[in-house]
């Protein structure tokens, strides 16, 4: 309903409404737990980055470690030496004496866009998605910029092996978001 309402260009972005879920317990939508006017604007100002436009490659290079929320589009990899067939991320629900459980794996990978690579930390996000995420798929990220040792020489020169590679990660308040790019 909040998202609706405070954007809902960002609804764009999410395959379906259960993909939603994932926003509703993290500082994406926490603002919203006691709306006043001020809290209004802090949410609005959140979700404004999950209806904007993704950033290129060089503008992301550009912005300095924290900077964010950002919104970045490309096609996933699989970081060297992983399977990569498995999935990257995966949720799955299950039944336990407490009740149903939804588990998230996620594993690091990387986001190729325009022919460069942005290191996807994934500790700590969130897969706003039913589909498991493989490489190959386009998706949007939504997260924190930083900067990550390049142990696989995958950095444009002059960096090179023993340089840093860009990455996206999450915030202390805003987890990562990872989705599948819905046409």
């Amino acid at each position: 309903m909040w998202l609706l309402e405070l954007a809902p260009e960002a609804l764009s972005h999410f395959d379906n409404w259960t993909s939603l879920a994932c926003l509703c317990d993290t500082g994406w939508l926490s603002a919203l737990r006691r709306p006043s006017t001020a809290t209004l604007r802090v949410a609005q100002r959140r979700l404004r980055v999950l209806s904007s436009l993704p950033v290129t490659f060089g503008a992301f290079t550009a912005l300095h470690s924290g900077d964010g929320p950002v919104h970045l589009r490309g096609r996933c990899r699989a970081l060297p030496g992983h399977d990569v067939a498995a999935p990257l991320c995966h949720t799955e629900v299950r039944d336990d004496p407490e009740g149903r459980v939804l588990i998230e794996h996620t594993h690091d990978f990387l986001l190729s866009i325009d022919g460069e690579d942005v290191y996807v930390l994934s500790n700590g996000g969130h897969l706003a998605s039913a589909l498991p995420l493989h490489a190959g798929d386009e998706v949007s990220v939504f997260g924190f910029a930083d900067e990550v040792p390049d142990r696989w020489g995958l950095a444009s020169a002059p960096h090179g092996r023993g340089g840093l590679l860009p990455a996206i990660r999450s915030g202390s308040e805003l987890p990562l978001l990872i989705t599948h790019v819905v046409r």
